[in-house]
């Protein structure tokens, strides 16, 4: 039995606003016979995970980050957390309702709260017999080490994955496309030691690329880090496809970072070697600068845009397609008042977008366009993706329809040409616009800034899924919302898809249950048609899904 101080972790509930205090003893696991009552708490063996019974009547799970990682969703208030004689656990509401169980009942198990993240109910013979689903993959690797068969990196935040799937060893982005694949073939033999100081990008290869006629590689279905520091992609029969000649630095580490770069660093904690796949941030705030060697990118990464030759370049998975006439630029600015400036080495302007006077204004890349953006909606200056670039497949584009005027008649997924960006800058469908700017400004008047995110399109919701649910598609597809970390709805069913459903922010930053901006709502919500889905302060729409 193993019970903790847990004073730090009571300061991660107060930021959250989760429960007002803690009255459990703060061990990692719930025994036959054993309950949780509102307000208590499982600790896992490090301290870094916390499940908690919530006074809603829900069960989550956080991150000392205050990250929820999961959630048994709609709860009933005043339900405790209860293992039976059997085995079962379940969540068993005031008037001796289930309304959640792990189904485990016979096998004389014992929940338990993993330091991977993961929340298991452990047989009496010890083999798990549940699982949430939600353990963390690691994100680095250290040499000597393989990546084989179902071994994957994750980056912290979940969004990107080096896995080795059908077509060999790849990292996928948010939106599981692509980003890299160690499948450049390796030319003539030459000593590793002798190119080791090279540092190579992407899917490049110092040595000369074979001839057309030369057999095409198998793909590489492992992934070898080297005692000596050289990172090497194998093929079935264990030859070598790839590698990136960084002998001569070990002993190393290889890392896939947040931003979807992965990188190999030396014993120094020194890049030696990237895959050059970061994307950098979706927006730049009033007051911000990107010099030449930064980059802005979409949540997916397809669209970026940064300074390049002197330039404001606008690309689409790597291909510029829109370009400032300019080529003195050495970084860009957004000025207080609205306008995007570059900026020469001494930082004198060349090139502006002309549009002083919006104050506030933000430059926010979404999928398919950079937009400048004022706090009420406008959008005074773009560069828009070209459609051929980012064209929707025609046997997967959604078939336009003619859209309802009243929210409880929408009831399926909508096309992004249905949905409208209201007067605050979020996009929903046109029957709940009028209401959501009501709210902002009632809020507004009342002291509160709200901002957030509502529609999302089908692929978004798709690259949620795989990125808190995991890559298989019966991750994707079949498995419940509530073992996904955070709960995340399967595609098709999300109310934001529908445009019926915000995420709401205050201060750049999702809402917590304690926050001015959560109580604000609370009382004022569900005049304006919006609903909070328990355990999710941050998620609010017309149903309350």
């Amino acid at each position: 039995m193993r019970r903790l101080a847990i004073a730090v972790v009571t300061v991660g509930f107060v930021l959250v606003g989760a429960l007002p205090a803690l009255a459990g003893s703060g061990e990692d696991v719930l025994r036959p016979g054993e309950q949780l009552g509102p307000g208590e708490a499982l600790l896992a063996p490090g301290g870094a995970q916390v499940l908690v019974m919530q006074p809603d009547g829900s069960l989550g799970m956080y991150a000392l980050d205050d990250v929820v990682r999961w959630t048994t969703g709609r709860g009933v208030a005043g339900s405790v957390l209860s293992a039976d004689a059997t085995g079962d656990v379940r969540l068993v509401a005031p008037d001796g309702a289930v309304v959640w169980s792990t189904g485990t009942g016979g096998s004389g198990g014992t929940l338990r709260l993993q330091d991977d993240g993961d929340l298991v109910v452990q047989g009496a013979d010890g083999a798990v017999v549940w699982s949430s689903g939600t353990s963390q993959a690691p994100s680095s690797l250290t040499g000597p080490g393989r990546l084989v068969g179902d071994d994957v990196l994750s980056s912290p935040d979940g969004r990107h994955t080096l896995l080795i799937g059908p077509d060999g060893v790849q990292l996928m982005g948010p939106d599981g496309a692509v980003r890299w694949a160690p499948q450049a073939p390796v030319g003539p033999e030459e000593s590793d030691a002798s190119s080791s100081g090279r540092s190579q990008r992407a899917g490049t290869s110092a040595t000369p690329r074979p001839s057309p006629s030369a057999a095409p590689r198998a793909p590489a279905v492992a992934l070898e880090l080297r005692e000596d520091g050289n990172l090497v992609a194998l093929d079935a029969d264990g030859a070598p496809v790839w590698r990136s000649r960084t002998a001569g630095h070990g002993p190393a580490t290889l890392t896939l970072q947040d931003d979807g770069n992965l990188v190999l660093l030396d014993a120094a904690g020194a890049p030696v070697w990237s895959s050059s796949t970061p994307i950098g941030p979706s927006a730049l705030e009033p007051g911000g600068e990107v010099a030449a060697d930064g980059l802005l990118g979409s949540p997916s990464g397809h669209l970026g845009l940064a300074v390049r030759d002197g330039a404001l370049v606008a690309s689409w998975d790597g291909e510029p397609f829109w370009s400032s006439p300019t080529d003195g630029a050495a970084s860009v600015r957004l000025q207080e008042d609205g306008d995007l400036v570059l900026l020469d080495a001494a930082g004198t302007p060349v090139w502006s977008t002309g549009t002083a006077g919006r104050t506030g204004a933000r430059l926010v890349l979404e999928e398919r366009a950079v937009l400048l953006l004022t706090p009420d909606g406008e959008v005074p200056w773009q560069v828009p993706v070209p459609e051929d670039l980012a064209a929707v497949p025609v046997d997967t584009a959604p078939a336009p329809r003619a859209q309802p005027t009243e929210c409880a008649l929408v009831d399926g997924p909508v096309a992004e040409a249905d949905v409208v960006r209201t007067g605050s800058g979020i996009r929903v469908h046109p029957c709940l616009a009028d209401a959501v700017d009501a709210l902002v400004t009632a809020a507004r008047d009342a002291g509160v800034e709200l901002g957030g995110g509502g529609w999302r399109s089908p692929e978004q919701q798709i690259a949620l899924r795989r990125a808190h649910c995991g890559p298989s598609d019966a991750d994707i597809y079949d498995k419940p919302a509530s073992a996904c970390s955070p709960s995340t709805a399967r595609p098709g069913s999300s109310r934001h898809e529908r445009g019926l459903a915000i995420d709401f922010t205050s201060g750049g930053r999702s809402l917590s249950a304690g926050s001015p901006a959560y109580a604000w709502l609370v009382q004022n919500a569900a005049a304006y048609g919006l609903s909070n889905l328990p355990g999710e302060p941050w998620h609010w729409s017309v149903d309350g899904s």
